[in-house]
């Protein structure tokens, strides 16, 4: 008998907890900007039923503290925040920090802005030479509205393989967007038929682009899917770890 009491006991616990998660949702909402990791998180939506029914989401601190969560596992840089908003209370916050973040922005412009003044269009083809390309190489650029998947079809047959995205190439302006990889690396290096000589033209563009910490050159091989990033995630992260300390210390 005494089995038999515990059992229904059991049962009875697991079909309240079962209520529990499914009517206390809607609490607890994520908004996205920026995922790196995921790009298809973007967007608001509710937290997990993982997260109401094993880490008490019903509590503001619980649920704020999910912001952490979300940008760890997206992999965003300091200037990607994720922000959450306890839905009872309206209180919300972001991590990291807003206040950090926007110090962070400011002196990134101005990082830039004083990187491209330094770099002008002059140095284009001595750049050029110095990465062995010839001063005609042109770049196929994709229109911002079509996305990498259906990009092969803008391409001549044996082109349109080997895609590295640029936000802004300093030093070779014409190169900045996502292109089509220069008819040489295809001709000389097989990037359309080696994933792996595909794959390290993220690092060549950008050093081409002037080897700029904080402007990340990305390579998808398209038969693949395959993707690789240069500079890595993490040295990026360590350098803006290293800018924030200058902003809050006040240093340039």
């Amino acid at each position: 008998k005494q089995l038999v009491v515990v059992m229904i006991v059991c049962r009875w616990n697991m079909a309240q907890s079962s209520v529990h998660s499914v009517s206390n949702r809607n609490l607890c909402t994520i908004f996205v900007e920026h995922c790196r990791r995921f790009p298809e998180l973007k967007g608001a939506t509710d937290d997990s039923e993982e997260a109401y029914a094993d880490l008490g989401i019903e509590q503001e601190e619980n649920c704020l503290a999910r912001a952490q969560f979300y940008w760890d596992m997206c992999s965003n840089t300091y200037i990607q925040p994720i922000v959450v908003r306890f839905n009872p209370t309206g209180r919300h916050t972001s991590y990291p920090d807003s206040i950090l973040v926007e110090q962070i922005a400011k002196h990134h412009e101005s990082y830039v802005a004083s990187y491209a003044r330094e770099h002008s269009r002059s140095s284009v083809d001595d750049m050029l030479r110095e990465m062995g390309l010839s001063l005609t190489t042109v770049r196929f650029i994709l229109p911002a509205s079509v996305p990498i998947p259906e990009a092969e079809d803008l391409r001549p047959p044996s082109r349109g393989k080997c895609w590295t995205r640029v936000l802004m190439c300093h030093l070779v302006p014409h190169f900045s967007g996502t292109g089509d990889d220069v008819d040489k690396a295809y001709e000389k290096d097989g990037v359309g038929e080696n994933e792996t000589a595909c794959l390290g033209r993220a690092r060549f563009y950008w050093e081409l682009c002037g080897s700029d910490i904080f402007q990340q050159a990305e390579t998808t091989y398209l038969p693949s899917g395959a993707r690789s990033v240069h500079p890595a995630d993490e040295e990026v992260q360590n350098a803006l770890l290293a800018r924030a300390r200058g902003v809050r210390g006040g240093g340039g």
